[in-house]
């Protein structure tokens, strides 16, 4: 009998570079006390955490500190697009989750492919969980896993997969910078 995958999921991580570096440089550039950025998610316990999400990303602009964050990003957004001719950023958003907050179950579509790039990830957090597009065929449960990143890795992965932040109890926050990334239109195939 020869077993075979008719299915499988591409996720890519890769570090960033001299991240400990330049990781407080970035960070204090951002006004984590702006008002139009506290408690927006609060249906999913982000309370007293900061997320530019709805400042930026649902007005169609980019954050002040785009630009800087894709120089940062740009080795691997460049060997992603290597693998993945056409991609590009197409926005980006930061949140911040302090002790005891998370961010429930969610996807960012059904096209393309999203990442989240760990600005601060201390011993106490966890990173990102995914869910399996694919049900157990013997127990009908849905397979979660938290891959293997660290602090100053970023991780791409298919848009329509389920994700979430789970609740943590650590003194310092986690901060996260996330993007969606989609093909540009001359490289589409139909």
């Amino acid at each position: 009998m020869k077993q075979t995958d008719l299915f499988k999921v591409p996720v890519y991580i890769h570090s960033v570079r001299d991240w400990e570096t330049i990781k407080m440089y970035f960070l204090n550039k951002i006004n984590w006390n702006d008002p139009e950025c506290q408690d927006l998610m609060q249906d999913d316990y982000l309370n007293g955490g900061y997320s530019d999400f709805h400042k930026y990303y649902a007005q169609g602009r980019n954050p002040e500190y785009y630009e800087e964050l894709m120089t940062i990003l740009h080795e691997p957004l460049q060997e992603f697009a290597s693998m993945n001719p056409g991609a590009f950023v197409s926005n980006a958003w930061c949140q911040k989750y302090p002790a005891n907050t998370c961010h429930a179950a969610h996807n960012h579509g059904a096209v393309g492919y999203s990442a989240v790039f760990y600005a601060q990830l201390g011993r106490a957090h966890k990173p990102t969980s995914f869910f399996s597009p694919l049900i157990d065929p013997w127990s009908g449960q849905i397979e979660s896993i938290e891959p293997e990143c660290r602090e100053g890795d970023i991780i791409f992965f298919p848009s329509y997969l389920i994700h979430q932040s789970q609740p943590h109890r650590a003194y310092e926050d986690k901060i996260i910078f996330s993007f969606n990334l989609h093909l540009s239109g001359d490289t589409i195939s139909l």
